[in-house]
């Protein structure tokens, strides 16, 4: 078995546990217990869940090999029919956040087809089933076709066409060009494809054409305008999340014109607040805004005596997404074309402003100065913390806090009853956690999380659904990650241009958040305590639900855990159960060998009033519902 050796714990025992549960005398359940965090990480936003296919769309800088810059190039476009592309600002720009563009020469004599191409984010996926619909903007004197098409590598098969025609004059400034929808004329079933802007080379024979904010979207999630990319999105509503964090994380500071990512990427920002909102709408998810409040990720901090400024844009932005359209910044929001406010209860003040030296000026200062403008003006509104204990002079839901957790496997499974004794006053929220390495190993971060890692990870969120009268709720960090950039950390989804992975890590918060009930309910055992088997039952109005984790027990009928239910005279039961073949499998993406977890339910009959419970493999989880 590929496993650490430093994880050799013993097989025990679990033949005598019987579980008893009851049927009331336990808290209430946090709705908000199992949620995600959205930041732009490793292209899970640019190249990810934004629809966007076009990769250096605006020349707003670049990145390659991890490694970002603002310099404004030509990355990822190659030109055809001989022209030479360049970039240039020559005024007007196309607006005051896109000033530069891409100038296309042509060379005198040319003929026949010329332009450009662009690669993508690692490829394009062509469906043809999928509708396509490509924009443009031009600057220059033109009169002819332009013409936009896939193109596979591979065989060099052009697999679409669609084509405007326009006419354009210098002096008429930018103009955008608009392809009619189209559906590619078959599928490669391969990302090996590119995509192609093409010109009448007779046409632009000696002269030169500026162009920017080159566009590509395959049809979106819900046909979203400036959407989400539709399976990706999918794979996200599939956790069955309750909440959501947005816009990060590490991704709150500075100008949105487009910039420089934390993660060493360009952020256009085309995926914007407003395009998250809708996201959040459309996945029914609450949101937990995240408001930047005075800490940048250089250590500089805004001094007391000019956080004001700071205060007021989180305020404006507060307004702007859920004023109503006479408010100022609310009437900004409808131009945009989003007339209905947005919901947000929901706050976070800062993110990790215990890092880079902020916590003195944070518990001083910058906490209370945001605190006290939001809850005069929202006095209702979810406060949260980015440190512990927070500085809060509230108890309850103005006295929040956000703990992130990443750690290794052991880590996680030692979790367990760490919430047990902690204070009710201050509720907690587990903003971000992830078991990052495998075992008891303190190296370097593992690429895919095994299947007991995730079980571990599942032991430490039996711990926050014990406790949910204090943990309001929980998110893995990170939820998305391009595979072909990082293939070296974990997440709960990875994408490639036409595959998605879904981690064990993601099926322990979907079958975790499918049977997540409204009330604790105490669980009395004999025979055994806690490990290897841990357990943690709640109920819903027709329900009692007791979620198991064989984590390296023993397996067979012969070590079934009998559960009782009292009160409860029903006679069967529903037993889902997430296993693989063994605690160091992994998932994969479905074309390097896909998933080796995997999830069965049946039908389980009572014996005298008991269950059995039998586990077929050490490393297993499972729920039962009664």
């Amino acid at each position: 078995m590929r496993y650490s050796l430093a994880l050799s714990y013993l097989l025990q025992s679990v033949s005598a546990l019987s579980l008893s549960v009851d049927s009331s005398g336990g808290n209430s359940s946090s709705q908000l217990l199992y949620g995600v965090l959205y930041e732009d990480i490793y292209h899970s936003g640019d190249g990810g869940l934004y629809g966007e296919l076009i990769r250096n769309r605006a020349f707003q800088g670049s990145s390659k090999d991890r490694v970002a810059s603002l310099d404004r190039n030509t990355d990822f476009w190659h030109p055809v029919g001989g022209v030479t592309l360049s970039i240039d600002d020559s005024k007007p720009a196309l607006s005051s956040s896109l000033p530069y563009h891409l100038r296309m020469d042509v060379p005198k004599g040319a003929t026949g087809k010329v332009g450009f191409y662009n690669e993508g984010f690692w490829g394009f996926n062509v469906d043809a089933t999928k509708r396509y619909i490509a924009s443009l903007h031009i600057r220059g004197d033109y009169s002819g076709s332009v013409e936009v098409y896939f193109n596979n590598s591979i065989t060099a098969k052009k697999l679409s066409s669609a084509a405007v025609k326009v006419t354009q004059a210098e002096s008429n400034g930018w103009k955008k060009i608009e392809t009619p929808t189209f559906h590619p004329a078959s599928s490669p079933g391969n990302p090996n494809n590119t995509f192609y802007f093409t010109f009448d080379g007779e046409a632009l024979a000696g002269k030169s054409l500026d162009i920017n904010l080159l566009s590509l979207f395959k049809q979106t999630y819900k046909n979203r305008f400036n959407g989400l990319r539709e399976d990706l999105a999918q794979a996200v509503g599939d956790i069955g999340a309750s909440w959501i964090r947005l816009p990060g994380g590490n991704n709150m500071e500075g100008d949105r014109p487009g910039r420089l990512g934390t993660w060493g990427d360009i952020n256009t920002d085309g995926f914007g607040i407003l395009e998250q909102m809708q996201m959040a709408k459309d996945l029914d998810l609450t949101v937990v805004l995240g408001l930047f409040a005075g800490l940048y990720l250089n250590g500089d901090i805004i001094a007391q005596k000019d956080i004001g400024p700071c205060v007021d844009l989180a305020l404006s932005e507060l307004e702007f997404l859920t004023g109503d359209t006479p408010t100022k910044h609310g009437s900004l929001r409808a131009s945009l074309g989003f007339p209905e406010p947005f919901t947000v209860e929901w706050v976070e003040i800062g993110n990790e402003d215990y890092l880079n030296g902020g916590e003195p000026t944070y518990k001083s200062y910058r906490f209370r100065a945001l605190y006290d403008a939001i809850r005069a003006k929202y006095p209702k509104m979810n406060v949260i913390s980015s440190i512990n204990p927070s500085p809060s002079p509230d108890k309850g839901n103005g006295g929040i806090v956000d703990l992130h957790i990443y750690d290794n496997e052991a880590h996680f499974a030692s979790l367990f009853n760490t919430f047990d004794q902690a204070s009710r006053d201050y509720p907690v929220f587990v903003a971000e956690y992830a078991a990052i390495r495998s075992g008891s190993n303190s190296g370097g971060e593992i690429g895919a999380q095994t299947f007991s890692m995730a079980c571990a990870e599942a032991i430490f969120l039996l711990g926050c659904e014990r406790n949910s009268d204090v943990i309001v709720g929980s998110a893995y960090g990170a939820l998305i990650k391009q595979y072909d950039e990082e293939p070296r950390t974990v997440a709960v989804l990875k994408h490639t241009a036409d595959q998605i992975l879904k981690t064990n890590s993601f099926y322990v918060q979907k079958l975790f958040a499918a049977n997540l009930g409204s009330q604790t309910v105490p669980v009395n055992a004999t025979g055994g305590g806690f490990g290897p088997v841990y357990w943690s039952a709640t109920k819903t109005a027709d329900r009692t639900l007791l979620k198991l984790v064989n984590y390296n027990g023993n397996t067979g009928p012969s070590n079934a855990v009998k559960v009782t239910v009292k009160g409860s005279k029903a006679t069967t039961a529903t037993l889902t159960v997430l296993s693989a073949p063994n605690g160091s499998s992994v998932n994969n993406l479905p074309g390097g060998g896909g998933e080796t977890s995997s999830i069965r339910t049946a039908s389980l009959k009572a014996e005298n009033g008991v269950f059995s419970v039998i586990f077929s493999k050490s490393y297993e989880i499972a729920i039962l519902s009664i």
